[in-house]
This record gives structure tokens, sequence and C-alpha cells, in this order.
């Protein structure tokens, strides 16, 4: 069995956005946390889960509108979940199948992430927490411990 991966880092999406992330692998799959902003103002904090089957588990998004989280209904068949903003709670609801995935508008960080595996987006996260049915087209590419891969990147073991 090989060792899990515990890694932190920072550097920057193809936009100049600047990106910190950490991962955390063990037992129960990844979990993957970080931030996008632009020039110190935060555009978005997320958390993504992945099971160890490499399957989409959980994601929650916050941002200045507000806070999103989506995952899958035990069945796969569905997905799930909630947007919260101060005008109050939108309930989520979309079909769901094993070869679909989540993308963020204006995140490729978290794009490649959430389309591990080959899977192409069937729901859109825009900025103002909408989500649509549809694709993005820019994903980061991942390196070969499933990392992606930005510029400028700099790196760090996650514990000492």
């Amino acid at each position: 069995m090989s060792a899990w991966l515990r890694r932190a880092g920072s550097g920057r999406n193809p936009d100049g956005s600047d990106v910190t992330w950490s991962l955390a692998e063990g037992e129960r799959g990844r979990r993957w946390r970080w931030s996008v902003s632009d020039h110190g103002a935060l555009r978005h904090v997320a958390l993504v889960e992945i099971d160890p089957g490499g399957r989409f588990a959980r994601l929650e998004l916050a941002s200045p509108v507000g806070l999103l989280i989506l995952h899958p209904a035990r069945d796969g068949g569905s997905i799930h979940g909630n947007v919260v903003t101060t005008d109050g709670v939108r309930p989520l609801s979309f079909d769901w199948a094993s070869s679909s995935a989540v993308a963020i508008a204006g995140d490729p960080f978290g794009t490649a992430i959430l389309r591990a595996g080959g899977r192409r987006s069937t729901l859109v996260i825009g900025e103002t927490l909408i989500v649509v049915a549809g694709d993005v087209g820019q994903a980061l590419d991942l390196d070969a411990r499933g990392v992606p891969t930005l510029a400028d990147a700099a790196e760090w073991p996650l514990e000492s």
C-alpha cells in the first residue's frame, strides 16, 4: 500500500487568480480544500470529498454571495443540496450518473478536481451560485498524483 498524499500548496490559475490548497488523503478518500482570490479579494473557498473509489462525494462552496452544498444521493441517480444566501434557502436537485461531474465557472483548479477520472461536467456552478446543466471548458491538467498543475506553484508537506 502506498503512503497517503497529504500536501498543501499555492499557485496561479490561467486567469491570474491565486489558489491556496490542501489535500488530505486517508481511509475515507481525499479531502480537498482551496481558496481562489483576485489580488487579495476572496472569490470563493471550497471543500470537496472524493471517496476511496474515486467518486465525488461532497462539495461545499462559500462565496461572497452565499453557501452551496451538493452531494449525490445514496442510489447515485440524483444529486442534491442547497444554496443559502441572505434571501433564504434554495433547494437543489438534479439527475446524476457515475459519469457526471460538477464544474465551477472561473475555477479551473476546482473543476480539474471535480472532473478527475475523465468525467465531463454536467452541472456548472456560476459565480452567483446558480447551478445550470452544461459544461465549462477550462480545467487544469492533473499531475501523476492527481494534483492540478498551477503556474508559479509552490508545495509543502501538510504535516511535519
